[in-house]
């Protein structure tokens, strides 16, 4: 049986990267001996459920600076890969890169770096760069989320065709039995409070149409930085939302967050794959969103299934958003289509490749 372990800088989060490395370590354990590695993880009891058979290890039971301990952290997965005879490695989100790359050298374990943001995005961070660099150069493989950032890369980087490949995350297998309710007015989003999310843009979309359109509510779910969460309270205050736009905190009952909802918008700057956006297909919801990179374009069927906006154009979201609100025969038909793409986000399929993947590398 192969030995393969996965890697995350933290897993006592509920974002996306999280839930994908502890769903994929816990499918894989029905192939493999599968070792799941969170290097800085506070938490015992993670938002995610682990496997029973899953060899869970934390590095860290308390946050250290990814700068400062490279060199430690790299011994120490070194030092774990050797032991545990670790034959594939792969390191979910890009703040593994580095230190997942130095562990690898001098090892017989392959190193596989899964981005799960995007590459285009970057040049906002000096280490991301360093990051991804690093990752491109020394890595067996690259795994990223969508096309676009696979074309990005073998760009970017000067990297061959051969080195890099694109794996979606796959949708839950539940699909929901709730009916939507085109009569709904309650609007949602969901995600941690981070400057990526774009909760300053979603602020100034609600003002412009809650003020035309007073009879529905917006709600957020969520956790995350807590500064993050008082500057979007306190933005929601100052515009006097405070009535109708409204922060619920975390959830993980599903239906509860989307089972009765007419719309699902998402504002972010930019993504990985959004898991979200799967999410609020399953449930049938019509979805308005920035084409922001990357994601929305790969899952969203723009004048089908939802409308796909201009990066950071408020108003034009705006007018999309208020367009979905005052047309119920249109929410009805949006939600018809939903679920018409989902299959290429289909559980077995994505298996199927990360199988393929660990076998022939």
């Amino acid at each position: 049986m192969k030995k393969i372990a996965l890697v995350k800088w933290i897993l006592d989060d509920s974002g996306g990267g999280e839930r994908v490395a502890i769903s994929l370590a816990n499918e894989l354990t029905k192939k493999y001996e599968v070792h799941l590695i969170g290097i800085t993880t506070k938490q015992s009891d993670l938002f995610f459920k682990i496997n029973s058979q899953v060899k869970y290890s934390n590095f860290f039971d308390h946050r250290v600076r990814l700068s400062k301990n490279i060199l430690k952290i790299s011994k120490m997965l070194k030092k774990y890969f050797r032991d545990n005879e670790i034959e594939v490695a792969f390191g979910i989100g890009i703040s593994a890169n580095v230190f997942l790359s130095f562990a690898g050298i001098g090892t017989q374990t392959k190193v596989v770096l899964c981005d799960h943001t995007n590459s285009i995005t970057d040049n906002r961070e000096f280490s991301q760069k360093v990051q991804r660099y690093v990752g491109a150069k020394f890595a067996d493989k690259i795994i990223t989320l969508t096309q676009e950032d696979c074309r990005n890369y073998i760009k970017k980087y000067g990297i061959s065709e051969e080195k890099i490949d694109y794996i979606y995350n796959w949708k839950d297998d539940g699909i929901s039995n709730v009916a939507y309710n085109d009569e709904s007015a309650k609007i949602v989003t969901v995600g941690r409070f981070d400057y990526q999310k774009g909760y300053d843009y979603l602020v100034q979309v609600a003002k412009k149409v809650l003020a035309k359109r007073s009879d529905w509510i917006w709600e957020i779910y969520g956790s995350g930085d807590q500064d993050e969460v008082d500057k979007i309270r306190d933005l929601i205050n100052e515009n006097g939302l405070q009535e109708k736009l409204v922060i619920k905190g975390l959830e993980k009952n599903q239906d509860l967050i989307y089972g009765d909802k007419g719309i699902y918008v998402m504002t972010s700057r930019y993504e990985g794959l959004p898991l979200v956006l799967l999410e609020a297909q399953q449930y049938n919801l019509p979805i308005v969103s920035f084409s922001c990179p990357t994601g929305p374009n790969e899952i969203i069927e723009d004048g089908v299934n939802g409308y796909l906006v201009e990066c950071y154009n408020t108003d034009k979201l705006s007018e999309k958003l208020l367009e979905l609100m005052e047309d119920e025969v249109l929410r009805q038909s949006f939600s018809e289509h939903a679920k018409d793409n989902l299959d290429k986000f289909n559980k077995d399929k994505i298996l199927k490749q990360w199988l393929e993947l660990i076998e022939t590398i």
